[in-house]
């Protein structure tokens, strides 16, 4: 029958018009997609390197305390010996304060080194796991992924390394000019400070702005150098090229590579501020073992105390928030190569 549904031809598209395709999923849906399909690797890796963090932050931990023991001991002694000389309690510890401080710049930077090596297993484990994960391929299992981000992590390892040291000059260069402006760094310029009144438009944006834009280099640098490690893996490029093609990626896509960074503080601040409420109650019983094993140093004990939570805290980061991190950089690096390439990215926009 010439007017039925089964003789009736379908309209044919209109000259130089593609047929209609479903929509694909946004970068965040594609990323979400992407950690549930390779769960069991991405969370797999996640484990591993969590115990190795937890290995790593307890040998930093005992060598900290392990390097300040006597330190802590002979500032006991000295409080007590002023207050029994009706002195401030804390008058004449600078020598004392002076171990303190180099010992606690080692332990920060060897916990430094440790994150980024820790997020070298992470980012690369993660970028490999997405480079395979083609449409006709299974997941690949948790001891592949890491015979296959071996040959990469050394290179990832460098620009994760480049990467913090523009963030440590940056913070450091802020810092500087934050306490130097205070002192009269440029003539004619005053830092604004308490009460905040009377300062002129030259303080509010040299006094202030200078430092702040010193200071907000370094998340510049990580939000245009954090696809490096995809760069390392997807194309097998030496870290400078890496770190060179993650420039030129991120800058035609700045707003989307800010976005999706905000996003991830946002995830990891949150992160953080549950795991540390969560490890709070484990501060008082590690307090009372350090007491009696230091024989009663309420110094040690709350040093302890106080930096308990936030180190479990960051310990279980990996494990809690990393894997649709991890999976969101190589899926945003994969869509703005595939824009670059002039070939058609999934969903809309990049």
């Amino acid at each position: 029958m010439a007017g039925s549904a089964e003789g009736r031809a379908a309209p044919a598209p209109e000259e130089g018009r593609a047929p209609r395709e479903g929509r694909a999923p946004g970068l965040l849906g594609e990323a979400l997609a992407t950690t549930v399909r390779l769960r069991r690797p991405l969370y797999g890796s996640a484990l591993a390197v969590t115990a190795l963090a937890a290995c790593g932050v307890a040998a930093i931990a005992v060598l900290g305390f392990a390097l300040t023991w006597d330190a802590f001991e002979l500032l006991r002694e000295r409080v007590r010996s002023n207050q029994e000389a009706e002195d401030p309690p804390f008058s004449a510890t600078g020598d004392i304060d002076v171990a303190f401080t180099m010992n606690g710049m080692l332990v920060v930077f060897l916990l430094l080194l440790l994150a980024a090596v820790v997020l070298t297993l992470l980012f690369t484990a993660h970028a490999v796991a997405v480079r395979d994960a083609l449409p006709d391929r299974a997941a690949p299992p948790a001891g592949g992924l890491w015979r296959r981000a071996r040959p990469y992590m050394l290179r990832v390892l460098a620009a994760q390394l480049a990467t913090g040291l523009g963030v440590v000059v940056s913070a450091s260069a802020g810092a500087f000019l934050f306490d130097s402006l205070a002192s009269g760094l440029i003539p004619g310029v005053e830092r604004p400070g308490a009460p905040f009144t009377g300062f002129g438009a030259a303080d509010w944006a040299v006094g202030l702005g200078l430092p702040l834009a010193a200071g907000c280099v370094g998340p510049y640098l990580v939000v245009r150098l954090s696809l490096a490690p995809s760069a390392v893996v997807f194309e097998d490029v030496r870290t400078a090229g890496a770190l060179r093609r993650s420039w030129r990626l991120t800058g035609g896509a700045r707003t989307v590579a800010l976005g999706l960074w905000l996003l991830i503080a946002a995830v990891v601040v949150t992160g953080f501020l549950l795991l540390l409420v969560a490890a709070s109650p484990l501060a008082a019983p590690a307090g009372e073992a350090v007491m009696r094993l230091s024989d009663g140093n309420r110094f040690t004990t709350a040093t302890l105390a106080h930096y308990l939570p936030a180190a479990i805290a960051l310990v279980l980061l990996p494990v809690a928030v990393v894997p649709p991190v991890g999976a969101a950089l190589p899926v945003l690096y994969a869509r703005l190569r595939a824009r670059e390439e002039g070939r058609r990215a999934p969903g809309a926009g990049v």
